[in-house]
């Protein structure tokens, strides 16, 4: 059975508590496996007992996940790459259960299902929970897939996925941003669940609740535009619409009444509000065209790069 080459790569930012453990656990996985751990700027022994680990390390000073594993992307060259946080949490064994799972049904994207914690207590925060229970539904209503763990930290790549696919975002964004482009793009997903624990001790949790929260939703309502223009712009064009007519019923009205116009600001102001609904439709139909256009440019580029995996969204048991 041909096994694949494999780069585990590691974005971490004051991972000091759990980096070294976390590259000795994955080497002893992956014995043949390339551990690059991406340095975000940290301030303490990171950099210092990754290395002492048997990492490599590649540094990154502009803070934000994303950017740190798109300064790393060009240094990969083996045929899957799989991700994952340097705060210990996630144990070699569920990278094992994604390799597995990909040798036996190759995939361009596995995301690695948070569901079976290895011991008791909490492990997730419930502000987390909750929020992640949010933009979850948000995203289903929207783009109609049910995303079973957006923000995952544990995600295997194949190399036709990691290559080609965009990223724009700079932060914490890059979980989601890599599933919708992935739906977005035609590559085939999978969810495998994975055991999850609690991170390393003296680790600290990077993501502030509502900072990166209020982060977090303005990149999706950007991906909203960027995703889906013509329901987007639709949606704000049926909102001026349906406050045009508001604001036109009271003249019409009038005039029914009484035969004459004498709300003229407010005629004016009414017609005005149906243009720029009729504007804002174009907009979206215009947009929504573009995009047709340049998804079906991409797909014959990255057909003639290997071609595509069937799509599979069935999560493995």
């Amino acid at each position: 059975m041909h096994h694949p080459s494999l780069t585990v790569l590691i974005p971490c930012l004051n991972e000091e508590h759990g980096i070294g453990d976390v590259v000795a656990e994955y080497r002893a996985e992956f014995p043949d496996a390339r551990i690059l751990v991406i340095d975000n700027g940290s301030t303490d022994r990171t950099t210092e007992l990754a290395i002492a680990a048997g990492a490599e390390v590649i540094f990154e000073p502009r803070r934000g996940k994303a950017r740190a594993v798109l300064t790393a992307l060009p240094e990969v060259r083996s045929d899957v790459l799989i991700m994952v946080d340097g705060d210990g949490s996630y144990p070699s064994k569920g990278a094992r259960i994604l390799m597995d799972e990909y040798i036996a049904r190759p995939t361009d994207m596995l995301t690695g299902v948070r569901c079976a914690p290895e011991e008791k207590g909490e492990v997730f925060r419930p502000m987390h929970q909750l929020g992640m229970g949010v933009f979850a539904t948000t995203l289903r209503l929207v783009f109609g897939h049910n995303f079973a763990d957006l923000f995952s930290g544990l995600r295997l790549f194949s190399a036709r996925f990691y290559r080609h696919v965009p990223v724009l975002s700079g932060g914490f964004e890059l979980e989601i941003e890599l599933t919708l482009q992935a739906l977005d793009k035609g590559f085939s997903t999978r969810d495998v669940p994975v055991p999850f624990r609690k991170r390393a001790e003296g680790s600290v949790s990077k993501l502030r609740t509502f900072s990166d929260g209020w982060r977090i939703l303005r990149f999706l309502l950007l991906l909203f535009r960027d995703f889906k223009p013509l329901a987007c712009f639709g949606s704000v064009s049926l909102f001026v619409l349906l406050l045009g007519l508001l604001a036109g019923s009271v003249p019409v009205l009038e005039y029914l009444r009484t035969g004459l116009v004498g709300r003229f600001p407010l005629a004016i102001l009414a017609a005005s509000l149906v243009n720029v609904s009729i504007m804002l439709m174009l907009v979206g139909v215009l947009l929504q065209s573009s995009l047709r256009y340049h998804r079906e440019r991409y797909q014959v580029e990255l057909r003639k790069n290997g071609g595509l995996h069937r799509r599979d969204d069935r999560t493995a048991s």
